[in-house]
């Protein structure tokens, strides 16, 4: 088995298959349904996906850790399941693996819709400062890290704010992260909630405070 690829999903029964037929085969494939109100398990189900089933909308950071508990392989990939990041880039990111101890997908800045480019230069400023190193893409549910230094991160965020805690402390404990190109699409998918995208800038000036 060459990774395990966790997928956490909240009502994405239009958009899911797509990304899992896209997964490598040799990958274990486990979505986790953060309570989602559609047909996002039994999409997953049929395809032959591990499926994990919450009973509520915990948030993403939660279901990502649901999920890496389960994981067969000590190398895990995290891809969101909108169909947003092509799932057939995961050998990029696996690959990285080989030079560094935790790969981030970064997105050409060219790509990002211009209503979210302000939003995303505020969030690589304060990360890449909170971190400590300079960083192109923050926010990118794309990653791909050994199981061991995972759970050493102790991530303790529920939700959207995982992705940059994740990064932050990856930093902090001196690991090696690598930003992998990887391509996006913005025609589909779903955008982060506006009380989400409030608790991300607290949890990212707040970091940033508190930087040792």
């Amino acid at each position: 088995m060459k990774a395990s690829v966790i997928l956490p999903a909240y009502n994405e029964e239009k958009n899911i298959g797509s990304v899992i037929k896209n997964i490598p085969e040799n990958c274990e494939v486990i979505v986790v349904d953060d309570g989602s109100k559609d047909r996002t398990l039994e999409v997953a189900k049929s395809l032959g996906c591990n499926c994990v089933r919450l009973g509520k909308n915990y948030g993403k950071g939660h279901a990502c850790r649901v999920g890496a508990k389960i994981a067969s392989s000590e190398k895990i990939v995290f891809i969101d399941s909108d169909g947003q990041l092509d799932a057939r880039e995961i050998p990029r990111m696996l690959s990285a693996l080989r030079v560094c101890d935790l790969a981030v997908g970064s997105r050409n800045i060219k790509d990002i819709p211009a209503q979210r480019i302000v939003s995303n230069n505020f969030a690589k400023a304060v990360i890449s400062s909170a971190a400590g190193r300079k960083l192109n893409d923050v926010l990118c549910g794309f990653r791909a890290i050994r199981k061991g230094d995972f759970f050493n991160l102790n991530l303790q965020k529920k939700r959207y704010e995982v992705e940059a805690e994740m990064i932050i402390k990856a930093a902090r404990s001196g690991l090696r992260i690598k930003e992998v190109p990887i391509s996006v699409r913005y025609d589909i998918g779903s955008q982060m909630p506006v009380k989400d995208s409030l608790k991300v800038a607290s949890y990212m000036l707040c970091s940033l405070l508190n930087r040792k």
